[in-house]
């Protein structure tokens, strides 16, 4: 009976450290300037955690299986950032959201500290915006 309690309990113990990393299996690893690499080169893995309107909704998280960032992409390979975006301290803290308009940060972005306060905000000028600026200037 104390065997089978220890193996129940291992089985458990097993499955919430698999549900905390989120199943890491099938995961992709990505390096600090999050682009893929190898697991051992990695400082973030992420997930696709949903598709809707030909967008893909990612989650990227630190190794240890906090949220480090989720948002969309109009690829599956994560190359053209769309629509709203939050990225996260370790500690689940925000960081930082805002939105991404064809792969280029667009309009005013909030940021914040590690401890919640806020910081100040940074204006992004979505860049076709500038070109046609400039093209009227002239």
């Amino acid at each position: 009976m104390r065997g089978l309690l220890t193996a129940v309990l291992v089985l458990q113990i097993g499955l919430v450290s698999v549900l905390a990393h989120g199943g890491e299996d099938d995961a992709v690893y990505l390096n600090e300037r999050m682009q893929e690499t190898k697991k051992k080169n990695a400082s973030y893995y992420c997930k696709l955690v949903g598709v809707t309107d030909n967008l893909y909704h990612y989650k990227v998280y630190f190794l240890s299986g906090e949220i480090k960032m989720e948002g969309w992409y109009t690829d599956a390979e994560m190359k053209t950032p769309q629509g709203i975006f939050t990225y996260y301290y370790q500690t689940g803290q925000v960081e930082s959201k805002g939105e991404y308009k064809e792969g280029e940060k667009y309009g005013i972005w909030q940021r914040f500290d590690r401890y919640g306060n806020e910081k100040p905000e940074k204006i992004y000028a979505f860049l076709p915006m500038l070109r046609e600026i400039d093209k009227a200037k002239e």
